[in-house]
């Protein structure tokens, strides 16, 4: 009976180590990015530019409160926690995604092969790039369409 107590420990283990590794490699779960844009929501966040998984501790959201004020802040992609901000007075630009559409963006992705979240930007011209993972856990970026999201274009490295 201890030799299966001994060998559930490494199995727990690495498991865990394995969910670790997974945020290592600069991506998020679906869930982990869920769970971070719910985080942003309330945060004030209602218009999106950029959100990067920055050293695989931290990600990087950047957009807009609905009352014009641009925010830049860094999270802990294992909680959620605020560990930075800067807010400054704006307006928000046409070409920000709002949570739907940030929502709507990431389906198209997924649609297109992304399996783990690694960075998302849109700009001013209208182009919208999704990097991450594939399910073979090769880097995949995604360019779509910011109007209708419609994929344009995917590479794998």
């Amino acid at each position: 009976m201890k030799r299966l107590h001994w060998l559930v420990i490494p199995a727990a283990l690495s498991g865990g180590l394995a969910t670790t590794a997974m945020a290592d490699d600069g991506s998020l779960s679906d869930s982990q990015l869920d769970r971070l844009l719910e985080r942003a929501s309330q945060y004030g966040f209602t218009q999106y530019e950029e959100i990067s998984l920055d050293d695989g501790e931290r990600v990087e959201i950047e957009g807009w409160r609905d009352d014009g004020w641009h925010l830049d802040v860094d999270m802990l992609a294992s909680s959620g926690e605020l560990v930075h901000e800067e807010q400054s007075k704006s307006q928000i630009p046409d070409w920000s995604l709002s949570g739907d559409e940030l929502r709507q963006a990431l389906a198209s992705a997924r649609e297109a092969g992304l399996q783990r979240f690694g960075q998302l930007d849109v700009d001013d011209n209208g182009h919208l790039e999704i990097e991450g993972y594939d399910t073979q856990d090769r880097e995949v970026e995604i360019r779509m369409n910011r109007s209708d999201f419609s994929v344009t274009g995917v590479d794998h490295d």
